[in-house]
């Protein structure tokens, strides 16, 4: 199984098909996977229930996961070497890339999945403040409601692949992640600048083009050159940080500018998410076999998802309560 290190659309059987071949990857193992115990383990209960006509029955449920007899063995036994080890008195160790989690109705990681799916809720409440509160004129329009398509893809696949990993949906996960992450930062300038004006429309179509590339090129390179964490997180952190330093100024000055609480809403945002990664860094075996780090980053992110498109909301309608002043 390809290993994660944190962080699907398929329309069609075809598509799908075609994602899990194109995606494919090497297996790597982690201290779980070379214990002699585990190895045994994992041995004697597909001798003993995969055999050809003598396979023990799966529940429905995780067959339509695609849950397969070696894939329950591999599972049962991570969780009987973790035991063990507990008795034993000796650390939980990780398997395939990722802690032995318990599973529900099927899912891997159920908390990683649940909070996945609170944070696609969140983008699809926004879009629904958006298109209710902000009128199809306003020009910045366009950019928000793309941002909350491309959230809404970002965390389908990180809910798809917290269900069941693959190498298909761990990539397709990272790189709907980059992809929510590289628009986050070409819509900040457009807003911060007001790059959405008739007089700037040649530099958009050009910052277009560069983020397009830059994304092309980021894909490209995972998959035809080498799939490389440190170089997915690094990419990833250097255009967060750019827009979260764009974000802090705008921040500034437009409380400066209403005086109002909700125009300093981005720079509390950045601060919060800011710290909803960091507990990345406090990796640790799961609370009950179903919280860790990972998940608990997903639920923390939920919060300022909320507050940001309300702060799209009311930052639009008071451009153009503004923009209506000026005319009158």
């Amino acid at each position: 199984m390809f290993p994660s290190r944190r962080r699907i659309w398929a329309g069609t059987p075809l598509l799908a098909l075609l994602a899990l071949v194109l995606f494919a990857g090497a297996a790597t193992a982690s201290v779980g996977d070379r214990l002699p115990e585990f190895r045994d383990c994992v041995q004697v209960c597909e001798s003993e229930n995969c055999r050809t006509g003598h396979q023990t029955p799966i529940p429905l449920h995780r067959r339509l996961l695609l849950w397969d007899c070696p894939a329950e063995c591999d599972h049962a036994c991570q969780h009987i070497v973790t035991r063990q080890r507990l008795a034993a008195s000796q650390p939980v160790v990780q398997f395939h890339g990722k802690w032995p989690f318990h599973r529900l109705l099927g899912a891997q990681e159920p908390a990683s999945v649940l909070f996945s799916l609170a944070n696609l809720w969140a983008h699809l409440s926004g879009l629904a403040k958006l298109r209710a509160a902000v009128p199809p004129r306003y020009p910045l329009r366009p950019f928000y409601v793309a941002l909350a398509r491309v959230g809404l893809v970002a965390w389908t696949a990180s809910a798809v692949f917290h269900t069941r990993d693959f190498p298909a949906t761990e990539q397709l996960d990272y790189f709907a992640a980059g992809a929510s992450v590289l628009y986050g930062a070409y819509y900040a300038p457009v807003r911060v600048f007001r790059l959405d004006r008739p007089r700037w429309r040649a530099v958009v179509r050009a910052w277009t083009g560069v983020c397009v590339l830059l994304y092309v090129a980021h894909v490209a390179y995972l998959k035809g050159v080498r799939w490389d964490y440190g170089y997915n997180m690094a990419a990833n952190v250097a255009v967060g940080a750019a827009q979260n330093v764009l974000w802090t100024w705008f921040s500034v000055r437009r409380y400066r500018q209403e005086r109002r609480f909700w125009a300093a809403w981005p720079g509390l945002v950045v601060a919060w998410v800011m710290f909803a990664m960091s507990m990345e860094l406090f990796d640790f075996p799961p609370w009950l076999g179903v919280i860790d780090a990972h998940s608990l980053w997903h639920l923390l992110t939920i919060g300022p998802t909320i507050l940001w498109y309300n702060f799209l909301v009311m930052d639009a309608t008071a451009d153009m309560a503004s923009t209506e002043r000026l005319k009158a």
